[in-house]
Parts: structure tokens; sequence; C-alpha cells
């Protein structure tokens, strides 16, 4: 009798985890399967970001809308379907009015123009212009003044002139997946991009504003994690953001370019130093102390190498400016090094370094700052070195644009997302 009973009561068991079994692979499934549909939409609203940023960059550069519509699709035409049902986009042309408030004032001017698609799009259904203006002119403001609406009593600049691109795009299931509540509200994609136009003709030969931050022209993009001589990081790598971008994530990236023929979406990781394929912070004159405090006056936006009004605190001492600048005080602006009369970022100029210890809280979240608003920046490009050490000096072959994406000071690199050249300054005179 009690065999039997024992008997029972082993199969009585097994029949439940049977039972629990049955009941766990359905929801794993679904899980495994949510996971795969939210990985794949962050992915391609990657791509739809990366092509809204191109179709504004062509637009302020000159180009017309058909134009804007022709990049966009050409960024994306090789994974997106590019169907007009599915794609929704506007141009935006804009100017802020004289009160530097918005754009209806006197000389004021707004456009939001479908330039593609039939508004089929489910986003396209809720799409309030308005809320549209409102983002344009945040967006405005975070970059002028670092989410403060005003500055001084002062608004935004007057008779600024911008262009952008708004995209709603529209994403099948790729599991079939669209009933399911957990996922809902993810069919539609967006995407908002704008830039400034600030002159319609400009002088190449003027000289740069920058950044404090010199590469040189021999960095190579990186390789797959594990992979190659400059591998991208692994997550636990990273000292910020503290979730950082995949490898994956960089859907325009391509390994092992050299930074010279890099196209918009290259990743490099540059190591800190004066070596090959090194990155160098820069302090904008000998005047100033090379150290912390200055580096994060130079790195916070919107930068401070074209500042020459009296600098003070800690890093600039009092007394007599740099000899020979014509400056009776110190500036925080750029003198170049043995050429005090040379006060413009131009190719061939020299820089100096800033070798001191840099590993501050200010400069980390002068940086932090730049990754979490998403910011472009104009950085030197450097080609041949002078006095390595604490005199050491970067000479610019040219200028580019970068999105810092992420860091580690206590490791002396950071990782860039390379944007494009920069060919509007800084340009020698033949």
């Amino acid at each position: 009798m009690k065999r039997t009973v024992h008997q029972h009561k082993i199969l009585s068991e097994h029949g439940q985890s049977l039972v629990e079994v049955a009941l766990f692979f359905p929801i794993f499934i679904i899980l495994l399967a949510g996971l795969v549909e939210v990985s794949q939409l962050l992915v391609t609203q990657n791509r739809v970001s990366s092509a809204a940023r191109a179709s504004t960059r062509f637009s302020s550069n000159g180009g017309q809308d058909e134009g804007m519509v022709t990049v966009l699709m050409n960024n994306v035409t090789q994974t997106l379907e590019t169907d007009e049902s599915v794609w929704d986009i506007w141009s935006i042309r804009a100017t802020v009015d004289d009160e530097g408030d918005g754009f209806d004032g006197a000389n004021g001017q707004w456009t939001f123009t479908q330039i593609y698609g039939i508004s089929n799009t489910v986003g396209s259904s809720s799409l309030d212009p308005t809320a549209i203006q409102a983002r344009v002119l945040d967006e405005i403001r975070r970059d002028e003044f670092d989410n403060q609406a005003t500055v001084g009593g002062v608004g935004i600049a007057a008779g600024l002139q911008i262009v952008g691109t708004y995209v709603i795009h529209d994403v099948d299931s790729i599991l079939g997946l669209d009933a399911m509540s957990q996922l809902a509200g993810f069919s539609s994609l967006e995407a908002l991009s704008i830039m400034r136009i600030t002159t319609n003709s400009q002088n190449v030969t003027n000289g740069c504003s920058a950044f404090p931050i010199a590469v040189h022209e021999g960095a190579r993009s990186v390789s797959a994690p594990g992979t190659g001589s400059n591998p991208y990081p692994n997550a636990g790598d990273f000292a910020y953001p503290n979730n950082p971008p995949t490898y994956q994530s960089f859907v325009n990236h391509d390994a092992d370019v050299p930074l010279l023929s890099a196209q918009e979406g290259d990743v490099f990781k540059v190591q800190n130093g004066f070596g090959q394929g090194n990155f160098g912070w820069l302090v904008w004159n000998t005047g100033v102390s090379a150290n912390a405090n200055t580096l994060e006056n130079s790195l916070s936006w919107p930068g401070d190498s074209t500042n020459y009004n009296p600098c003070s605190g800690p890093g600039c001492p009092g007394g007599a400016g740099v000899p020979g600048s014509g400056f009776p005080y110190n500036v925080p602006g750029y003198i170049e090094p043995g050429d005090p009369t040379d006060q413009s970022l131009h190719i061939d100029d020299w820089v100096a370094a800033s070798t001191g210890a840099v590993n501050s809280s200010g400069v980390r979240n002068a940086i932090e700052k730049h990754i979490s608003l998403d910011r472009t920046l104009r950085m030197i490009v450097w080609n041949n070195t002078q006095n390595p050490g604490v005199n050491g000096q970067y000479q610019i072959s040219g200028f580019a644009v970068f999105r810092i994406v992420g860091y580690n000071l206590a490791h002396d690199w950071i990782l860039a997302e390379f944007i494009r050249w920069d060919y509007s300054c800084g340009q020698v005179a033949e």
C-alpha cells in the first residue's frame, strides 16, 4: 500500500512539472518575441533619426524640398521600405522674430510643409504643428542656454534662421504582435532634426571657433567588440552614459576606417596622448593655466575659443596678458603659441595642449551635457606635434564635426561619432 501511494505521489509531481513547463514556455516565447520586437524598433528609430539629420544638413546647405526627400530616402533605401504610404515627411523653414521669443512676431517666419507621403501613417492623424513649433523653440533654447528660456533677459537670437525635417515612419510588427497591448503605440516612429543657417555666404578663410579637443588624422574607426586592435568598448568600460549605446546601434558605421576617409556615422574611440590615432585636450593660450577649471570653461557650451573678454576665476591669473597679443589682461580665447598676433584658428596653426589633471566633476559634467543633449561639436584635426609633454602643441590640419557618445576619463578615452568635415572656416587663403 505504501509503495502504491509513493508511486502515485511521484506521478502526481511529474504531472505537475509538465503543467508548469507547459505554462512557462508560452510566456517565455512571448517575452522573447517582445524583446526582439523592441530591439528592432530601436534600430529602426536610429536609422530614421540619422536620415532626418542628413536631410536637414542638405537643406542647411541650400538644398530644396525635393532634394531633401531624395537625401532622406537614400539614407534608408537599403534597410527600410520607402513606399509613401508608410512615410510622412515635412520640411521646416523658419526665422525667429524680432522679439526673440518665437516665430509669430515682426519679421518672424514659420513654414511647415509636407514634402512626401499621403498622411497615411498612424502618427499623422494626431500631428499638431503647433506642438512641433514648440519643440523647435525648445531645441534652440537648449542649444543656446542649456535649458534656460532666457539669459539675462535676452531671448533667442532675433533673426536666427533655421531649417529642419520632421519624419513619421510606420513600422510593421516583424513577429505579428500588433494586437499585443504590451507593444501598443510603437507602430509609428518619428524624428525631428533642426539646424541653423548662420549666413548665406561665408568667407571660408575666417578663423574657426572650436571645442578644446584635437583628434589625430590617423585615428581609425572601432571594430566590433573583442575584435581588432581598436574594439568598441564593452558596456562596463563606459564611465558615461550609464546605459551606453551598443555597437550595433550605429547602423551607418564602418569598421577600421581611417579618419581621413570617414563618412557620417563612423565611430572612433581615441586615447589621450601625442601619438598615432590619439586625441588631446587643448588650452587656447599660454596666459591661462592648463588645468581642469580652464578645460571645463572651454568645454561648456558654446565654448570660449573666440572670447577675448577679460577672464577671471580659477585658472586665469591676473596681471598682464600674453606678451605681444595686444591684450593688457588675460583672455580665454585662442592666441597661437609663438605668434601672439595670430588670434584665429586656421589650418597649419599650432594649439597648446592641456596636459594637467582633467578628471574633475566639472569637466565630466560638461561632457555629459553634450552627450545627453546629442550635441554636435566642431573639433580640431591634427597631423603634427612638437614638444610632447607639459609644453606640447598640436598642429591643425583640418576641422571636423563630431558627436561625443561616451567616455572614460579615468582611462583617458572618448568615443565620438563622425558627422562631417567642416570647410566653412579656418581654410588657408591661396
